[in-house]
Formats: C-alpha cells, sequence, structure tokens
C-alpha cells in the first residue's frame, strides 16, 4: 500500500516521499522504514496533525543522545496536548529532540 509521510527536520526542512507498506505494518516494518531516517530507535507519538489524528515518530534517545530541537515536531506535539490542556503553559511541556516523521494514514494500532 501506498503510504504518504512527511519527514520534519532540525532544521526546518521537511520532506514528502511515499514508501510501500502493508496495509497494518508491524513493528518491524515500521522499524525498517524510520530507524534510517530517525537514526535510531523509534519512539510512537500519537499528535493532532492537520485537523485528524496522525502517527508521529521520533528518535526514541533524542534527547540523551543530544539531538537539536526539532521546531515543527515540537509544535505539532505540543498543539496536540493543548487542544486537550490549553491551561498548561507551551514551554513547560516537553520537545522533540531530532528529526520526526508523520504519517498520513494510521499505522500504528
Amino acid at each position: 500500500m501506498k503510504t504518504g509521510l512527511l519527514i520534519l527536520r532540525c532544521d526546518g526542512s521537511r520532506d514528502d516521499r511515499v514508501v510501500d507498506m502493508t496495509g497494518d505494518p508491524g513493528l518491524a516494518e515500521l522499524r525498517d522504514v524510520l530507524e534510517p531516517i530517525l537514526g535510531g530507535r523509534l519512539e510512537h507519538v500519537a499528535v493532532l496533525h492537520e485537523g485528524r489524528r496522525a502517527d508521529m515518530f521520533v528518535h526514541e534517545d533524542g534527547h540523551g543522545e543530544g539531538l537539536p530541537r526539532n521546531e515543527a515536531a515540537t509544535a505539532i506535539y505540543r498543539a496536540s496536548w493543548l487542544e486537550r490542556h490549553p491551561a498548561d503553559p507551551p514551554e513547560t511541556l516537553p520537545w522533540i529532540a531530532g528529526p520526526a516523521v508523520v504519517f498520513g494514514r494510521t499505522v500504528w494500532s
């Protein structure tokens, strides 16, 4: 199945890609696609993106490895959180370190 994904890099650049994946990919298939992009093990983050639930994946230990802050991915993550918790100050929330990938369809269930 053709699956769109958006790569968000720390320098602000974005890359739209289409990859072939099964309809309901397992962890091994997700690792094969994502770990070369993320540069390490993946971590799933459910977010709201463009008005819908989306699967975003980030580097599992991006902070521990000292990866730079990803402003675009952090904004998506925080917007999702603030939708449910509008009184929380945004800068008190965690931020995303390293590249992130947002899928155009549900791949994590």
